[in-house]
């Protein structure tokens, strides 16, 4: 069993995961995500998976993801808020930048740190726990010379004028599905108390079990080859994570 392994069953029983210097981080139960709000939730996602590469004109900037992380969680307060409320959610801890020379570390208290050497780890983590893909921001940022200031601004700029594609579902639509479709038990009175990977894991689970049985029920009615399909990769109960 690799480590890899041993994260996802930890999550999948809803236990917390171990990363050195910072402690245990924990997939967040559906009932406080919505406690902290949806939109906040994905706010404090995206500040905490900050990447530098995923922003337009910000991959040449020299300093590191890391460092540009703790510039933007000095100096803007969206950032900052949206960070410390996605660490309280994940760790339940409160956090202290420190502004060491040289060095800048997120202080997590009794003897916790985050810092340049574990970022990568805790992001790694966080994404696992929390099912989440972060589309790349394709805004056209010029950063121009290095300002920080300026990048900081284009960064956080609203795009409210951006109109938005209506989405085909959301978190509602799905908890709504998956209470009333499931039978495994999970049902509207205790959904909520599933943390966001179990809610996931189950909704995709549900989607390859109909798809196997889509095409099996194709196959005994002559209407898929089975000649032509690999029922290993089709198994309900196939590697999906």
């Amino acid at each position: 069993m690799t480590l890899e392994e041993d994260i996802h069953l930890a999550l999948l029983a809803n236990e917390p995961v171990f990363v050195t210097d910072i402690g245990h981080i924990r997939s967040p139960k559906l009932r406080d995500v919505i406690k902290l709000g949806y939109s906040s939730y994905m706010d404090s996602l995206s500040s905490l998976l900050f990447d530098k590469s995923r922003i337009s004109g910000l991959g040449e900037v020299p300093e590191s993801g890391f460092v540009l992380a703790c510039y933007f969680f000095m100096q803007n307060d969206h950032f900052r808020n949206s960070f410390s409320n996605g660490i309280q959610l994940l760790l339940q801890k409160e956090i202290e930048l420190v502004d060491a020379e040289e060095a800048p570390y997120f202080n997590l208290g009794d003897g916790m740190t985050l810092h340049e050497g574990n970022f990568q780890r805790f992001q790694e983590i966080v994404k696992i726990a929390n099912k989440a893909e972060l589309a790349d921001d394709k805004e056209n940022y010029n950063p121009g010379n290095s300002k920080a200031k300026e990048m900081i601004e284009k960064l956080m700029k609203g795009k409210a004028n951006k109109p938005a594609k209506k989405p085909v579902m959301n978190l509602h639509s799905i908890i709504s599905g998956l209470s009333w479709k499931s039978t495994s038990g999970i049902n509207i009175h205790n959904i909520f108390e599933l943390s966001i990977y179990q809610f996931y894991d189950g909704y995709y689970r549900l989607e390859n079990i109909d798809h196997y049985n889509s095409v099996v029920t194709g196959i005994y009615t002559g209407n898929i080859d089975a000649k032509k399909i690999n029922m290993q990769e089709i198994n309900w109960t196939k590697i999906i994570y």
